[in-house]
């Protein structure tokens, strides 16, 4: 029998495990549009064009139309500018006292951190952008009402719906589980309510997500084309010896380059600098 042969390293093991948390920890990156693949090296930002849209005019028989008001294009942009990085020792001798094997999770933990930092960075991207603040600065639990005025705006500015989804504070969690519209089968339509399943679901059709890092008493409605996301350079890790922690001491770095920015600004009933596919409920 052929013996098995394991082609990739432990540094190439490493780093899938670097990206794989990371991932997983921003967990809100499904919800923008991935750019990664435009930004290349040499890069200092991403401009993703827009352009304005016509509007149809009725013209009398035998007579000759108005020239329409030529289109207007301009971009987004989407700066390459979060340098981040997570910078810790490593001391060998410590984990031969331990059952944990230190440098793994070490990494690991690094690689959530960059997640989560992701994570806020995207919310107050979305805070800064939204084109509809439904309440103002006023906080309440979240409403049917508010639900549907936030649905309302991004259909009014042709949302593809089946992109869209809501993100809510784990404060706004108990509100949404009150709502008949959200746990009731004659709202949802067919299948299980997400009481009897533990799954938060959807409301009006919209999947809902439940996040710890949206602030108290916050909710949005997203979608995807609203804000733009690229890594310019992986989540990656790197390692030096260190004898200051011992003979197998260890410096270790994970850190990545990336960028966020809000599209479509200035749009559809959007205000100048604003997303017309982000709502927010309060400011």
């Amino acid at each position: 029998m052929a013996a098995n042969n394991l082609v990739n390293t432990k540094q190439d093991l490493i780093a899938a495990l670097v990206q794989r948390e990371l991932r997983e920890a921003a967990s809100l990156l499904p919800l923008v549009t991935d750019y990664s693949s435009l930004a290349v090296k040499g890069a200092k930002q991403i401009e993703i064009p827009r352009m304005s849209s016509f509007t149809v005019q009725s013209r009398a028989f035998g007579a000759a139309a108005t020239e329409n008001a030529a289109l207007s294009d301009s971009t987004d942009v989407i700066a390459l500018d979060n340098n981040k990085i997570v910078f810790f020792g490593f001391d060998s001798h410590d984990e031969f006292q331990s059952t944990t094997n230190y440098l793994t999770t070490a990494i690991s933990r690094a690689s959530s951190a960059h997640g989560r930092d992701i994570n806020s960075a995207l919310v107050t991207e979305w805070t800064a952008v939204a084109g509809l603040s439904v309440l103002g600065d006023a906080p309440a639990a979240i409403s049917a009402s508010n639900i549907l005025d936030m649905r309302e705006f991004m259909m009014d500015n042709f949302a593809d719906m089946s992109r869209v989804r809501f993100a809510i504070a784990p404060d706004q969690e108990k509100a949404m589980l009150a709502l008949p519209e959200f746990s009731r089968y004659d709202y949802r339509g067919v299948g299980p309510a997400p009481i009897m399943n533990g799954i938060i679901g959807s409301v009006y059709g919209v999947p809902v997500i439940v996040n710890t890092q949206i602030g108290a008493g916050q909710a949005f409605m997203i979608e995807e084309g609203g804000c733009g996301f690229a890594f310019q350079r992986a989540p990656a890790v790197g390692q030096d010896t260190d004898l200051r922690y011992g003979t197998g001491g260890m410096q270790v770095a994970v850190d990545t380059l990336w960028g966020l920015g809000g599209l479509q600004l200035g749009q559809g009933n959007a205000g100048a600098g604003l997303s017309p596919l982000i709502a927010k409920l309060i400011d």
